[in-house]
């Protein structure tokens, strides 16, 4: 089997996009809210936060999807989590509102995260999920992911 290996990067409009309303929020609560110093402070804390984080997201190398002939490598935030082909039965989709989600469940014989997979389970219904689309349909990617893990085995598809 010859070494392959496709990188995807999730869109940066959608980043932006929160970047632009954290930004928003936060001169809002400077400008708006001087009867409650709290709440405004909350307000400015919690957006300020977003901001931080969407600032990182924007950094190169920071999000991406790696699939290779052994597994795939999730990275979001600099924070990457490897997973084997072998240790996942299969991808699907699941929508939650106006979100869609690429999913997945372990195999039996994956022991790591269990309290994470039964609450991740209770929750969906599934063990563990995409965290972007990375620019694709949740569908396509879902079909992407299930050719990679096929190949892996030698299934012909």
């Amino acid at each position: 089997m010859t070494t392959e290996t496709i990188l995807l990067k999730p869109k940066k409009t959608t980043t932006i996009i929160l970047l632009l309303i954290s930004t928003l929020f936060v001169v809002l609560g400077f400008m708006v809210i001087e009867e409650r110093p709290f709440i405004k402070w909350v307000i400015i804390l919690f957006f300020g936060l977003g901001i931080i984080v969407f600032i990182i997201e924007l950094s190169p190398n920071s999000s991406y999807l790696k699939l290779t002939n052994e597994g795939f490598e999730v990275c979001s935030l600099y924070r990457s989590h490897f997973t084997k082909w072998t240790d996942v039965n299969s991808f699907g989709i699941l929508t939650i509102k106006f979100n869609t989600l690429v999913v997945f469940n372990y195999t039996e014989e994956h022991k790591k995260h269990s309290t994470g997979k039964k609450i991740a389970r209770f929750l969906s219904k599934n063990q563990g999920a995409l965290p972007n689309t990375y620019g694709m349909k949740a569908m396509k990617l879902a079909a992407l992911m299930n050719e990679w893990k096929y190949k892996s085995e030698g299934v012909i598809i």
